[in-house]
């Protein structure tokens, strides 16, 4: 599935109301870990990360498929530093008739695509659990080997991320749950 088609799949079996541009792009990780989606993510500060699925994001606000809605200090009332945002998207009316034709024209696929993001709803798909899910799995993924939790820790710090080891433990039950480790 193209890229822009995942992203719009992903927010509609979230919920249709996806908190911030982290939990999309978790998201789409996951899909092109099962190959639902051709895309290459590198390491970021939070977690892996893709350019193209960035790109994406922005084009589907700019052409109204993704409604987004930017949240700051002022907006909110959360005492948060002065320049924080944070980015709500949800369906457009125009982007559910785009899901609509991707549902029709491709039922199985966009099945197994809710199946995998139905996975995620036990964490509330919550951007920061998500995080930490995608870098533990990347971080596996590159080692190609059973890892101890400190081994995770301790690699992790190489790409500059920081997880403890609550953190760790959380995203290898979501990781099982996926059967992506044992």
């Amino acid at each position: 599935m193209e890229i822009s088609d995942a992203i719009l799949v992903a927010v509609k079996e979230a919920g249709d109301n996806v908190l911030g541009r982290t939990s999309i792009q978790k998201l789409i990780y996951f899909l092109s870990i099962f190959g639902k989606v051709d895309v290459k993510y590198r390491p970021h500060y939070y977690g892996p990360y893709s350019s193209d699925v960035a790109g994406s994001i922005q084009m589907l606000s700019s052409i109204d498929f993704l409604d987004e809605k930017v949240e700051t200090q002022q907006s909110t009332g959360y005492s948060v530093p002065e320049n924080w945002r944070r980015y709500l998207y949800s369906i457009s009316d125009d982007g559910e008739q785009i899901i609509a034709q991707l549902k029709e024209s491709n039922e199985n696929e966009y099945n197994e695509i809710s199946r995998i993001i139905s996975q995620f709803e036990t964490v509330n798909y919550n951007p920061e659990v998500l995080s930490w899910a995608a870098k533990v799995n990347y971080i596996i993924s590159k080692k190609g080997a059973s890892m101890t939790p400190e081994a995770i820790i301790n690699t992790a710090g190489s790409f500059g991320w920081k997880l403890t080891e609550e953190q760790v433990d959380s995203a290898i039950e979501i990781l099982k749950n996926l059967n992506l480790c044992k």
